[in-house]
């Protein structure tokens, strides 16, 4: 019997005086913080729309199994594009969802997949409850 490893969450963010950091997340991954538009790295509401797109593209995947359609998936991609909210406070008020599925699929089963991948997408999921943000303990 195979053993569930479980991924650590959580990821912290630091930035120098010049704007430029990184964040790193508890299981050791890593990536360049852009502090600009100037700057090379994600931003901040990059970072959301990637996690987004990444937990929607697993989730397809996900959701192929779920549906018996695993064996005729091929690649997925998604695209996300957030567009945040003209009026206070300053937020993301939509992020528009793409899906290239490729695979012997009818557009019926490729609306199921997409449907199913919504379903089972945590970010997503978190999205429509609420999320509480809370401070702890200053990190030392």
């Amino acid at each position: 019997m195979s053993q569930v490893k479980v991924r650590p969450m959580g990821a912290s963010a630091s930035l120098d005086r010049s704007g430029r950091g990184g964040v790193v997340a508890r299981s050791g991954a890593s990536l360049t913080l852009a502090g600009s538009p100037s700057m090379e790295g994600f931003n901040p509401l990059e970072l959301l729309d990637a996690s987004l797109a990444g937990c929607l593209a697993l989730s397809v995947r996900i959701a192929a199994r779920n549906l018996g359609l695993n064996d005729r998936l091929g690649s997925v991609s998604v695209e996300v594009i957030g567009a945040k909210a003209a009026e206070p406070p300053s937020r993301i008020a939509r992020q528009t969802c793409r899906f290239a599925i490729e695979g012997d699929f009818n557009n019926a089963e490729r609306r199921s997949l997409i449907e199913e991948a919504h379903k089972v997408c945590t970010i997503g999921n978190s999205y429509h409850a609420a999320i509480d943000i809370v401070d702890g303990e200053p990190i030392l």
